[in-house]
Formats: C-alpha cells, sequence, structure tokens
C-alpha cells in the first residue's frame, strides 16, 4: 500500500491506496502530531503528497523519511500540460485533473474544485490540461465584504438564501450563495455549449454546498485529488 497526501489551504487529507481501492486514514486541520499518529497505523510504504503551500522543513523531511516523494511540475503524468508555466500550476488542480481523467479517459473535462478558493480547469477529449481559472471561495467572498467595506456585517452561509435578499444579511447570503451557484453553472453551460459532451467533476469541501443545475452530466467525487496522486503514482511505477 501507499499513502497519499493532499495538503489544502486549510485541511489536509490522507489515504493509503492498495492499486484498486482509496481508504481515507486522515483528514481535518493539519497538525503534525495528529496526522504523524494517523499514518503510524497504516503499513503503507512510500507514496506522494501534493501542497497549495510549501510545507515546514521538519514535515517535507518526515515524509521523505517515509518514501513519499513531492508532486513537482515536472513530476512525469499520464495527460499533457499545455499550460504556458507549468512551474506556477498548483499541484493540487494538476492531481485532480489527472483525477477525474483516469475515471473518465477519452472525454472532454471540466473540474471545479470549490474549497478556499473556486478552481476551473479543463481537460480536453485527447488528454490534454488546457488550463484553467481561480476564483474566490465561498468564505473568502464572506469576509472579503466585511473586510473591506465600511458597514457590512460579517455573515455566515448558514440562513435563508432568498433569490433577492430582504435585509442586509440575506442580501448578502445570497449575494454570495446565489452568485457562486450562477458562476458554477455558468461556466458549465458556456464550456458545455462548445464541448457538447461535455463532462463536469465537482471536488473540494464546498462541493456539496450548491445544487447545480446543467445538461452536462456530473460527478461529486470528494477525493479527487487523492485519485489523481493515485494514478500519478502507479503511472511512474509502470514508467520504471
Amino acid at each position: 500500500m501507499t499513502l497519499l497526501l493532499d495538503f489544502g489551504n486549510t485541511r489536509v487529507k490522507a489515504a493509503v491506496w492498495d492499486g484498486t481501492t482509496l481508504e481515507t486514514v486522515f483528514s481535518g486541520r493539519y497538525t503534525p502530531d495528529g496526522l504523524k499518529d494517523a499514518v503510524r497505523m497504516t503499513d503503507a510504504e512510500g507514496g506522494m503528497w501534493c501542497a497549495v503551500h510549501p510545507l515546514e522543513k521538519e514535515t517535507q523531511r518526515w515524509l521523505l523519511s517515509k518514501g513519499l516523494s513531492p508532486l513537482r511540475w515536472d513530476t512525469p503524468v499520464p495527460i499533457r500540460n499545455s499550460y504556458s508555466t507549468p512551474q506556477t500550476l498548483g499541484m493540487d488542480r494538476l492531481a485532480a485533473a489527472v483525477g477525474a481523467w483516469s475515471m473518465k479517459p477519452g472525454h472532454d473535462l471540466l473540474i471545479v474544485d470549490a474549497g478556499t478558493a473556486i478552481t476551473y480547469d479543463f481537460v480536453s477529449a485527447d488528454g490534454v490540461y488546457r488550463g484553467g481559472n481561480i476564483a474566490p471561495g465561498v468564505d473568502m467572498r464572506f469576509r472579503s465584504l466585511h473586510e473591506h467595506t465600511g458597514a457590512l456585517p460579517m455573515v455566515d452561509r448558514n440562513g435563508d438564501i432568498p433569490i433577492f435578499g430582504n435585509d442586509t444579511f440575506t442580501a448578502i447570503r445570497s449575494g454570495v450563495m446565489v452568485g457562486v451557484r450562477h458562476e458554477l453553472e455558468g461556466y458549465i453551460e458556456e464550456l458545455g455549449s462548445l464541448y457538447p459532451s461535455l463532462l463536469v467533476f465537482l471536488t473540494g469541501g464546498d462541493a456539496e454546498s450548491f445544487d447545480i443545475k446543467a445538461k452536462s452530466t456530473t460527478f461529486a467525487v470528494p477525493d479527487l485529488v487523492l485519485r489523481g496522486l493515485a494514478r500519478i503514482v502507479d503511472f511512474n511505477e509502470k514508467e520504471i
């Protein structure tokens, strides 16, 4: 079994992969001791990690000592990366693209990762990563409205979400939540008009917050990044 780790902006996921099954062993806010305790209970050897930001040196040394390697922009992957600056592409985005492709190869794919930020990435049917967009996530939008205005309160997502708010709190909540849903549906509709057989993958902590109404077939896969890492590990083992 191999160990796979996905370090996000606020959370980390760890899973073991036996070649056919992915089993999550840790999911939550990152603490070195909590993660080490979870990993210690596994029989995993080697593996891979990806991170949206540089890890502290101690954590990197621990991962390397366990035989894990980082996903880098020059790591061989089973899709072609046409990003003009591949060294700046978030490795979580690349892993998610590979994860989607491993599940539905030969299709045009839109991968939406709704987390701290919301990313939209496109893989064409010929297996080429064509690029994507980055937008603020749900919580970031709520905080931005509060922190960058003089009078707007801090609002969370829980509560009434009418089409149009009838007070300041519902106006902000609907502005964010309805706005993000329309954003998602807009991307899906526009790309679907260009690629009629488009398949959409939704992942990330906020993916389940939105009831997407779209003609394209959608798949909710919360562990898409980890699935991509598993596919990359297998791909590199076969290349050796």
